[in-house]
């Protein structure tokens, strides 16, 4: 009779070879290409249970093909709340129904799950928002730069035509202004500017809006185009500065805060009355702007009553004000009663508390404007479920503003077809335009060619996520470590982790993932190939393998120690992440995984035909590397049973308190040993001959057992035990 232990390793000596050959008979890959093809048409729990192949075929790969008959009580684990810890599945003290409700996705009604769609995950959403946020700041360090060019050239020209032919002076002298440049003809600016504005009958005079006539009257050109001494005088060239930050709405930012700051330190002092004061709009941006006051909303016959108040009286306006900004603004200048200046109008501390208030406080606005804006962005997009929701509110001009775009380039029927293009397809809208804000719009934006939100393409599923942050925490200071060490390891784990959980989901193809070190150092750590010496062309091949495709890389059998790996994740052939079915009951991994757990349960059950004992010890080899705990092993009877034999425990035992029974096991288990497969295998050998010698006729003693009792005592031994007699037949 052949023994437990060799029968064993002829399964088990090449696993993925047995494996893969039990794959390919006929029976098993006709089962697996029917489950592959028809499990995504279910629709419902009843289309499920109908469906005898389906369903018995997801029994067998769960081991519970014994249970295949009680389909009332399968439906009522599969739509138990898995997140409700009183839910049916949940009180079952067989682990077997929970793992198996968590591989499919059915609500509590029966119906397939449906998952959650999403205009732009969290990390394209931050994307988005940080977009919005430089482009603040490069459109202020744009304006900076046109204005300086603009104070260092207007000077040098002598004609209008000078002017209309320097495409960067004409956009800020006109832009200035409150006139779109690229509305308005040359030739009707060039009519303003060389108006006459004593005559009513000029262009500038007639055009139906002030800004012309403000235009022509900040710049010194004749009726003929020639210069009146200069283009524009120091004051107005100032002016039309200042102006320019506000037209393009860079007035609250640190560059047009510089130029103000400097501005209002060189004029201040030139300023001869109140009324002188009130005229020069930059010079009172700066003032009421330091003490919290908004320039556009304040009234200037308040402010004038304001700053020619008498502060020693309680009566005057001043002293009135609920808004003690208006006192201490009149305390910063020293305008009499009637307006004029009483000596200087600022000291040169008053002056210094201006300018320093102004720097502490310009920017506040701005940044209030800015976190409402981003704010409201947050709580609209997490609604958009289509591009044209997302076009039609007010998330609309924040994505403008983020990405560069402009609505008179850009119209609302070019930014659908840029949102519903496929950003991985290289001949799609957004791609074959070869504009980068159109590419990256794509990018950050999950709508499908309908305009629909679709659901997210992710490097991991939030199960796959879960499964190998468990695997690599149980791999590094785990619950059955102990020690300083220990605690130290469990640390650095607990560190990674979050590293990870936090920086996969920001992944979007295969090669940002295989830059991240950290990343792949962790997930090569969980799936136990941290010496596996792969190179990054080496992980490439494995993660962009099809593991639904029996022919891919990662299902051939000398491969099969990578194909946990693979499964994983989450990446297509191409390298692209994919996204997670929106209304399927499984997806690709689930799938996969199912598949792998039939072929595992054929494997045990045809090893069982053969013998108990080695279908035992092949199930327990597979569960062995996931037990942390003795609990484990007495919730399973499988797990139990091969344990009991392997320590030599009693079956009575169970008649013990589960605490006593848990001490019995780990006094004379090691579960860290059963990671090391030496230890393991050893394990497992000890089973057999134990299990070979309850089970049969036995006339000396097993020769497998003499080995194993001879280094009983060993330090590389997985448990201890006291020598066992066999006693001869008389």
């Amino acid at each position: 009779m052949t023994s437990t232990y060799l029968l064993y390793q002829s399964y088990a000596a090449d696993l993925s070879k047995t494996l893969a050959r039990i794959s390919s008979q006929s029976d098993v890959s006709t089962a697996a290409q029917y489950y592959q093809d028809n499990i995504g048409k279910v629709k419902s729990v009843d289309d499920f249970l109908n469906n005898q192949r389906l369903f018995s075929y997801a029994m067998t790969a769960y081991g519970l093909s014994d249970m295949a008959y009680a389909k009332a009580f399968m439906k009522k684990v599969l739509t138990s709340d898995l997140s409700d810890s009183s839910s049916f599945v949940n009180k079952l003290t067989d682990p077997r129904f929970l793992t198996f409700a968590k591989a499919y996705q059915f609500s509590t009604d029966g119906t397939v799950a449906q998952q959650a769609v999403t205009a732009q995950n969290t990390n394209d959403e931050d994307d988005t928002i940080d977009l919005y946020t430089q482009a603040q700041v490069n459109k202020a360090t744009s304006a900076q730069t046109e204005a300086t060019y603009y104070q260092a050239n207007i000077g040098n020209i002598t004609s209008v035509d000078q002017l209309m032919a320097n495409p960067r002076l004409y956009d800020v002298a006109v832009r200035s202004y409150g006139i779109d440049p690229d509305l308005i003809s040359k030739s009707t600016i060039r009519a303003v500017l060389t108006s006459d504005l004593s005559d009513p009958n000029s262009v500038a005079n007639t055009l139906n809006n002030s800004n012309y006539k403000t235009l022509a009257a900040a710049f010194n050109f004749n009726t003929d185009g020639s210069v009146n001494g200069t283009a524009q005088s120091a004051a107005n060239t100032a002016t039309t500065v200042y102006q320019y930050f506000n037209a393009t709405g860079t007035n609250a930012s640190q560059q047009a805060a510089d130029y103000k700051t400097q501005y209002y330190k060189s004029t201040i002092g030139t300023v001869s009355n109140v009324d002188d004061f009130l005229a020069n709009n930059a010079l009172v941006d700066v003032a009421l702007t330091a003490f919290g006051l908004t320039p556009s909303l304040t009234s200037r016959t308040l402010l004038k009553q304001v700053l020619t108040s008498d502060l020693s009286d309680p009566n005057s306006v001043a002293n009135q004000q609920t808004n003690t900004a208006y006192k201490k603004l009149a305390q910063s200048f020293n305008f009499n009663t009637d307006g004029s200046i009483n000596g200087s109008i600022q000291t040169t501390d008053q002056l210094n508390n201006v300018v320093n208030l102004y720097s502490n406080t310009f920017d506040d606005n701005l940044q209030a404007s800015n976190d409402r804006a981003i704010t409201a962005y947050k709580s609209t997009v997490e609604g958009i479920t289509t591009v044209s929701d997302l076009l039609s509110g007010t998330a609309y001009s924040f994505i403008m503003a983020a990405y560069g775009l402009n609505s008179d380039t850009t119209s609302k029927y070019t930014l659908t077809k840029i949102l519903t293009s496929d950003p991985n397809d290289p001949h799609s809208f957004a791609n074959q335009s070869h504009n980068a804000a159109y590419i990256k719009l794509a990018q950050d934006f999950n709508f499908d060619a309908d305009g629909n939100a679709k659901t997210a393409n992710v490097a991991q599923t939030n199960t796959n996520l879960a499964t190998t942050v468990t695997a690599y925490t149980r791999h590094n200071g785990g619950a059955v470590a102990s020690g300083t060490t220990a605690t130290q390891q469990q640390t650095l784990a607990t560190a990674e982790s979050n590293y990870y959980t936090s920086t996969i989901g920001s992944i979007t193809n295969v090669d940002d993932f295989l830059k991240d070190q950290r990343l792949v150092n962790y997930a090569l750590d969980a799936y136990n190939l941290k010496d596996a010496n792969l190179t990054t062309t080496d992980l490439r091949k494995i993660l962009t393998s099809d593991p639904t495709d029996p022919t891919s890389y990662i299902n051939k059998p000398e491969n099969a120690q990578y194909r946990a790996l693979d499964v994983a994740f989450n990446f297509g052939t191409d390298g692209n992440t994919l996204s997670v079915p929106i209304n399927q009951v499984q997806d690709r991994s689930q799938i996969v995984t199912t598949k792998d757990g039939y072929v595992e349960q054929t494997m045990e059950t045809q090893a069982g035909d053969q013998s108990t004992g080695v279908q035992l010890a092949l199930y327990f080899l597979k569960k062995a590397p996931t037990i942390t705990s003795a609990y484990q092993i007495l919730g399973d009877k499988a797990l139990l049973q091969f344990t009991q034999t392997a320590l030599g425990l009693s079956s009575y035992m169970s008649n013990a308190d589960i605490d006593t029974q848990a001490t019995m096991i780990t006094k004379k288990l090691n579960l860290t040993d059963l990671q090391d497969p030496q230890k393991l295998t050893k394990l497992i050998a000890q089973f057999s001959a134990l299990y070979d010698i309850n089970n049969s006729d036995v006339t000396s003693t097993s020769p497998v057992l003499q080995i194993l009792q001879g280094s009983s005592n060993s330090s590389n031994g997985i448990i201890t035990i006291d020598p066992i007699t066999v006693p001869t037949s008389s």
